[in-house]
């Protein structure tokens, strides 16, 4: 039973006062999944005119230095 199949046999037991419920989440899915790409866009816009990775230097320098091994500690 595809999720389509699922949604609709649920449905069908739901009051009228629930469909309106129903009616409302999904419109509220549909406007998250709208504003997901324009907010993402403005996130890096500001990233990118604000200069933020100067602040916080190299970070390919800063990834081969986290990821050296170092010596652990014995445990006895």
């Amino acid at each position: 039973m595809s999720n389509y199949e699922q949604v609709q046999k649920q449905i069908e037991k739901l009051s009228e006062v629930d469909l309106l419920k129903v009616i409302d989440f999904i419109e509220f899915l549909n406007y998250k999944k709208a504003q997901k790409p324009q907010h993402r866009f403005a996130i890096f816009e500001e990233l990118r005119t604000k200069n933020i990775s100067e602040k916080f230097g190299d970070a390919l320098a800063w990834q081969k230095e986290v990821r050296q091994d170092r010596k652990l500690e014995k445990l006895c």
